[in-house]
């Protein structure tokens, strides 16, 4: 009898943790998650002096380490406040992000109240997951209930995460949530371990997008005393060499691989080592096909950037082969996280309010990719097409004096523009005669008038809004009264 109570308690604390040695139905699962209420509010980046109507959100986490949960990301963003649920209780304690990291959509959260921690038993992650691999999603079942829904892995691949415009390695797993929804940080659990979290669920084809113990095994020792570390980025941008021709005009052999760089990005781990025309052959010893894939043991065919991502951290040295002017060279690079004030057009603005400046009514502020999903959930084909491709093929690429594509959102009617008023959406070149590279140079070319006039350029046709100088102090004071805007400006 001693034996298998120790036995059950083995079980029970190598999963999710446990309450009290409360066991549920036997049908039911003994992993317990937790579950996270979220109430957040976001910028208004169309009028980036207000915040959005707060909103709610419910997701999960789990004990990943003593006194801490894991999460994804998008759960967490933006938070005003987190309550934290567990199995058992009728009460809420209070959360707090501690760690965020949008590109691998992953977070951490602690609690405020460690006894929340007292029947909660760290998760183990699991080191093995093959395809065909069934699974199970826990979720909450009321009243007090943890209900496993069964699942199972069949794809192994790397793409674009949900918030990142990087790429990562992911499971996809097929499931039916029976219309509870999904993608909201389920826990993936297998034989008593963590396979990974929930990223997003399509309920058509009800299949869901696994954020992989892989990943999260390179997350979770990046978080150090001085500060989070993140994820390695390479750094550049690549095509394939499949065609027999421009292999030849190569140099290389019709039956080899290897991927054409074309462009290297600024500031980058491949910045200095890499040049646009070389041909990469291989990352550290692991061959590169035609297509840029490698050759995984367990999983096949996987895309390059996954061995500078799950196998690398910032500031370790990866050993590279290529072809320079057709000849062979063996290179070391230097490893980099891609930070947010590298990108000329960030993916996401973080916790950082959105920097904006309104002078005569014009509203200035710089792009971002959040600026633009304010066309909604159709923005890549309803928003404007020029900043589209800004963020499409210019977002990484930071230039002399270009920190920032700034440009004019709108204007806010009031009769110092008369004349402007519809304009909006346009790339700001110059104020009185300097060019703009960020936010920041607005600001410092209005203290240098034109003789009477303040003058803006913009790419667009050369269009220009002129105003008296003299004009601005009164319209700027009348247009912040109209319009309730607290703060003109917002640079820091």
């Amino acid at each position: 009898m001693n034996e298998l109570m120790n036995l059950a308690v083995k079980l029970t604390i190598c999963l999710f943790g446990w309450s009290g040695l409360l066991f549920s139905a036997p049908a039911e699962p003994e992993p317990v998650p937790v579950r996270l209420h979220v109430t957040s509010q976001e910028t208004d980046h169309s009028s980036p002096w207000k915040r959005t109507r707060e909103s709610a959100r419910a997701g999960y986490g789990c004990v990943i380490s003593p006194g801490r949960i894991l999460t994804t990301a998008d759960i967490v963003k933006d938070a005003t406040m987190i309550k934290v649920e567990k199995r058992g209780e009728k009460r809420y304690y209070q959360g707090r992000v501690e760690v965020i990291d949008y590109d691998v959509d992953l977070a951490t959260v602690s609690v405020e109240d460690e006894s929340f921690f007292n029947d909660l038993s760290p998760v183990e992650l699991a080191e093995t997951v093959e395809l065909d691999q069934p699974v199970q999603f826990l979720v909450f079942a009321e009243p007090d209930r943890i209900r496993a829904i069964p699942g199972a892995i069949v794809k192994v691949s790397v793409e674009e995460y949900y918030l990142s415009p990087d790429r990562f390695l992911t499971f996809g797993a097929a499931v039916n949530f029976e219309d509870r929804g999904g993608g909201w940080s389920e826990p993936v659990v297998a034989g008593g371990e963590l396979v990974g979290l929930t990223m997003t669920y399509d309920g058509q084809r009800q299949y869901a997008v696994i954020i992989p113990a892989a990943i999260i095994r390179r997350f979770l020792p990046e978080i150090k005393p001085e500060g989070y570390a993140g994820f390695p980025d390479p750094g550049f941008f690549s095509v394939p060499t499949r065609d027999p021709a421009f292999r030849k005009f190569l140099q290389l052999p019709d039956n080899g691989g290897g991927i054409y760089i074309t462009s290297v990005y600024p500031r980058s781990s491949a910045d200095g080592v890499l040049e646009a025309g070389d041909v990469l052959l291989a990352v550290d010893g692991r061959p590169l096909d035609l297509e840029g894939y490698y050759e995984d043991t367990r999983w096949g065919r996987l895309d390059y950037r996954d061995l500078f991502t799950r196998f690398y951290s910032p500031g370790d040295r990866v050993k590279l082969e290529l072809v320079r002017d057709g000849e062979t060279v063996k290179l070391e690079m230097v490893l980099r996280r891609w930070l947010l004030s590298d990108y000329l057009i960030p993916p996401y603005s973080g916790r950082e309010p959105t920097k904006y400046l309104i002078v005569g009514g014009v509203i200035i502020q710089e792009l971002t990719r959040d600026y633009l999903r304010e066309w909604g959930n159709q923005w890549v084909r309803r928003g404007n097409k020029k900043l589209l491709y800004h963020n499409y093929y210019n977002s990484r690429r930071i230039g002399p004096g270009r920190e920032r594509v700034v440009l004019l959102n709108r204007v806010l009617p009031d009769e110092v523009n008369l004349g402007y008023q519809g304009l909006e959406d346009l790339v700001l070149a110059e104020v009185n005669g300097r060019p703009i590279g960020g936010i920041e140079d607005v600001a410092e070319a209005l203290r240098f008038p034109e003789g009477e006039f303040h003058r803006f350029r913009f790419e667009e046709f050369d269009r220009e809004i002129v105003f008296r100088a003299a004009d601005l102090e009164e319209a700027d004071r009348r247009i912040a009264d109209q319009y309730e805007i607290p703060r003109l400006r917002l640079l820091e």
